[in-house]
């Protein structure tokens, strides 16, 4: 059991990485849209009075075209550098979801063993409780990568109404799939079930595991 318990100390240190350098690159990328939006800010202030420059011919007309220019010029690289950031993040996280799916294959093993060694429903149980926190957090990063690379590939096409860019952002930007105190629930179980199970491990707990699962320690 070794092994897998060397996969899940790997696991929890790699799901700490993960989210780290995903918030690192989503700061950066916020960043990088920040002269977008202002460029649609100031797109939306043309519906507005302009007062005496209302007086010059086609100022609205002209300053939206120049408007218009510079934000397709911008919207596009502002996100490619982020996107392909995320990209190459989602590598790990597919060596994660093969860590998560090692360790739900072993605790299956166990779980067919229980009418010999009844001994080990607690064990089952709080892989069980890893297993649920982590494949939670990994489909919460999932749903935000798909939504993130829908909208790249979109504007990438181009065409699209100023409208629909300003809410594709304001959706990049808030991230709604993940939700920041619903993470941090989530971490915070997951090291829970991890010291529990430790604990178990450690004798310090009356559960009781059989002696040849006491010998690897996590």
């Amino acid at each position: 059991m070794n092994r897998e318990l060397d996969t899940l100390e790997d696991l929890r240190d790699g799901i700490d990485s993960f989210v780290e350098r995903w918030s690192k690159i989503q700061r950066n990328s916020v960043k990088s849209i920040q002269a977008v939006t202002n460029t649609l800010v100031q797109l939306e202030h043309l519906d507005g009075p302009v007062g005496k420059l209302d007086g010059y011919q086609n100022i609205r007309e002209n300053t939206r075209g120049k408007l218009l220019v510079n934000l397709f010029d911008r919207l596009v690289p502002s996100l490619e550098t982020s996107i392909k950031d995320f990209t190459k993040l989602m590598k790990m996280f597919e060596t994660l979801r093969g860590r998560a799916s090692t360790i739900q294959t072993f605790n299956e093993s166990l779980r067919g063993n229980l009418d010999e060694s009844p001994e080990l429903e607690d064990l089952v149980g709080f892989l069980d409780l890893i297993i649920l926190s982590v494949h939670d957090i990994l489909n919460m990063f999932e749903a935000e990568f798909l939504v993130k690379i829908t909208i790249f590939r979109d504007l990438e096409e181009s065409g699209i109404d100023v409208g629909v860019i300003s809410n594709y952002l304001t959706i990049w930007t808030a991230e709604p799939n993940i939700e920041t105190g619903e993470l941090e629930k989530l971490l915070k179980d997951l090291d829970e079930h991890f010291d529990l199970l430790r604990d178990v491990f450690n004798g310090k707990t009356g559960l009781r595991i059989p002696d040849v699962y006491k010998k690897a320690q996590l």
